[in-house]
């Protein structure tokens, strides 16, 4: 079932307006509205004195106009009183200060009497409201994981962790290097607290132990509700999608819960443009916190959250997503006509199944004033509202053709949270025109691997450690810093297996414990690449590639590192045109089994990265399945998935002001049909600018 709405907050409105806000919902065509995570002072005032009534009215209208509800436990935003009374609950953090009131996320919700004043609401929410029809789900929190968490206590319980997952105090000097600045443990109370860590091995464990931190919280809230709550209701939490959260395990926690909810935000207006435009002309089209402003931004948000329950992924809620512009005064870009529904396609084809804006009207007072809702400030349904309500109508049209779908992906990318916090710590990467490290190179480079499989017309299978790779036949692994050797090992079986993969530098460059392997890289995978180095060089300035192979031409570049990689019996696909590196190769590939491993050992140009799995593709002789819409203009992008009755769903969308005409697809005579109209294709589709279109073919056509 696809549900469709909008988080609403009666108590955020000017003016008690919940009939007329209730109303307008049902007018949008929203299924679901999500309440009661924000707004703990309003349920209890004062210490013990508890009441719903206000939220039951929301509650109960809602179910007697056919919508149902998210129910938020609000515990990530506490009443003054419990931090006037009590301020032992607020935050510590890694930096070492206690965190002041006035903000969110600022709590530490390890902290007892914190959370004997959390079991309290949670457990009165959940007696008054679990057994109401109209509730469906439960939120518990909203997007934990802001801050890590230090308090003595917490460096204590951290000591205790490194001994549980380490061994002895004399192992943790040996996995670590303790030795190096006179830092050797005697005992495990000599083990410091975080503000002042320059160790690398103990920088990864504290990410690992803050991750722990939220999915048990999660998890006790969790436990608690189920103890109320009717058996089969589901429990979710609210990841952040793409890298999350510092102290978030997005994984770990949708695997703890019923089912993945993530938010999703990213740039719009020229930022969702085909091809990318140029940086200048996207710079300041969405918060200042958005790493990318890109296309690719949405569907990479989206893919990650389908990667984050079950081997092989999984449906997702998108329980928050931007229906304007979105954060600060200074940053207003509301989307284009059109783009809205664009997005919400976008999103249904990577496997959402329920799609809920924050929020229904815009504030008109908070730290997220300027934060656009459904309504304006007005409160008047406006283009906003009409452009929703379009969408709304068109689902309702949609569920029985799309209920079940599974995106098609032709490429598998390989993301590591521990190397991600690895290569944070250590950045192998330069600020593009400084010599600052970069603490966001491993999303560089495993965007860059990304957008390059887009690129290549492939659609994208993210995966993880521990996802079941079976059957993806390209697989991209980039800058994979942290692997124990059963992981690298595991690689080259899949590779041996049949399959072609891609490494990119770093892979494999230290073990499971933060530790550079003591062996001549790439270590475990040196033999099956075919290929080795004992030196790596930072490029300043891009260096042009050459060597002959399809994947370069006169523009290719290699940017940021360099391995000085010897051959060992691999092709060499491209070299370094540079007076110093000019005898090492700069990629290389060598056939393992019934597979190819190719190792990348810089950071190609974009479109060099997208020739290279392009090309593996075609090594693999897989045709990517949106590879039958022939000739499409560069501003579209085609995105499909099977239907359990194993009709293919196709989107297709035109990322551009200029209207196109894409060409039918050849599905050897098998019709395609509008999956919203039912008409036939005919020999051609129209797209508006920024128009999307979802259309389906019969089982059996490809």
């Amino acid at each position: 079932m696809m549900l469709y709405g909008a988080s609403y907050y009666a108590e955020y409105q000017p003016v008690r307006r919940v009939e007329e806000d209730l109303r307008l919902m049902v007018e949008a065509g929203f299924t679901v509205i999500r309440l009661g995570e924000s707004t703990w002072a309003s349920y209890e005032p004062e210490e013990g004195e508890i009441s719903f009534e206000a939220l039951a009215e929301v509650v109960d209208r809602a179910y007697e106009l056919g919508l149902a509800v998210v129910l938020g436990t609000p515990s990530y935003a506490v009443p003054p009183w419990l931090s006037r009374r009590y301020p032992e609950v607020m935050a510590t953090t890694a930096g070492g200060s206690t965190l002041p009131y006035g903000a969110r996320q600022n709590l530490d919700f390890t902290n007892p009497v914190y959370r004997r004043h959390v079991e309290r609401i949670v457990r009165a929410m959940a007696e008054r409201f679990g057994a109401h029809p109209g509730v469906i789900a439960w939120q518990v929190d909203n997007e934990i994981g802001v801050h890590e968490l230090a308090g003595p206590a917490l460096v204590d319980r951290f000591r205790q962790w490194v001994l549980d997952h380490v061994g002895t105090v004399e192992e943790i000097n040996a996995r670590w290097g303790l030795d190096y600045w006179s830092h050797r443990l005697t005992t495990i109370d000599d083990l410091w607290a975080p503000v002042g860590n320059t160790n690398p091995g103990y920088a990864l464990e504290w990410g690992r132990f803050q991750e722990s931190l939220t999915v048990e919280f999660v998890s006790w809230q969790r436990d608690l509700l189920r103890s109320i709550l009717p058996e089969g209701v589901p429990v979710v939490h609210d990841v952040v999608a793409g890298d999350s959260l510092a102290a978030t395990g997005p994984r770990a926690i949708s695997e703890a819960l019923d089912h993945t909810a993530t938010n999703i935000y990213f740039p719009m207006q020229d930022a969702l443009a085909l091809p990318d435009p140029d940086p200048s002309l996207t710079q300041g089209l969405g918060p200042w916190w958005l790493l990318d402003r890109t296309a690719s931004t949405m569907a990479w948000r989206a893919d990650t959250a389908y990667s984050l329950r079950g081997p092989r992924g999984s449906s997702f809620w998108v329980t928050e997503a931007q229906a304007g512009t979105i954060g600060e005064h200074a940053t207003n870009a509301p989307p284009y006509p059109g783009q809205l529904k664009l997005v919400a396609h976008s999103l249904l084809a990577r496997g959402a199944d329920l799609l809920a804006y924050w929020h229904w009207h815009t504030l008109h007072y908070g730290a997220e004033t300027y934060w656009q809702g459904v309504l304006g400030h007005d409160l008047e349904p406006g283009r906003i509202f009409a452009e929703v309500s379009d969408i709304g109508a068109e689902l309702r049209r949609l569920e029985p053709v799309v209920a079940g779908l599974v995106p098609d992906a032709d490429v598998a990318v390989l993301a590591s949270r521990d190397s991600l916090r690895a290569l944070q710590f250590l950045p192998p990467l330069q600020i593009p025109g400084t010599d600052r490290p970069d603490p966001h190179s491993y999303h560089r480079i495993l965007m860059r691997c990304y957008d390059a499989a887009l690129g290549a017309g492939a659609q994208v299978r993210i995966v993880h450690p521990d996802s079941d790779w079976s059957g993806q036949s390209v697989l991209v692994v980039p800058a994979l810093y942290i692997a124990d050797d059963a992981l690298l090992e595991r690689l080259v079986a899949h590779a041996r297996s049949g399959a072609h993969v891609i490494v990119t530098f770093r892979t494999g460059y230290a073990d499971e414990w933060s530790r550079v392997r003591a062996t001549r890289a790439p270590g475990v995978l040196r033999e099956a690449v075919g290929a080795s180095y004992q030196e790596f060089t930072t490029l300043t300035r891009p260096v042009p590639l050459s060597g002959g192979h399809p994947v370069t031409d006169e523009s290719s570049t290699g940017e940021g590192w360099a391995d000085v990689l010897t051959t060992e019996g691999a092709e060499v696909v491209a070299g370094y045109e540079h007076p110093f590196l000019e005898r090492a190769a700069a990629i290389t590939s060598n056939e393992v089994g019934a597979g190819r491993m190719t190792w990348v050992g810089t950071l190609p140009d974009a479109g060099t990265m997208t020739r290279l799995i392009g090309w593996a593709l075609a090594e693999r002789d897989v045709t990517p399945a949106a590879a039958v819409w022939q000739d499409v203009p560069e501003s579209v992008r085609v995105s499909s998935a099977t239907t359990p009755a194993g009709s293919t769903l196709w989107f297709v969308a035109n990322h551009s002001w200029e209207g196109v005409e894409v060409a039918a697809p050849d599905l050897a005579g098998r019709s395609v049909t509008d999956a919203v109209t039912g008409r036939g294709l005919g020999g051609s589709l129209t797209l508006a600018a920024w128009e999307s279109r979802v259309l389906v073919s019969a089982p059996g056509s490809p």
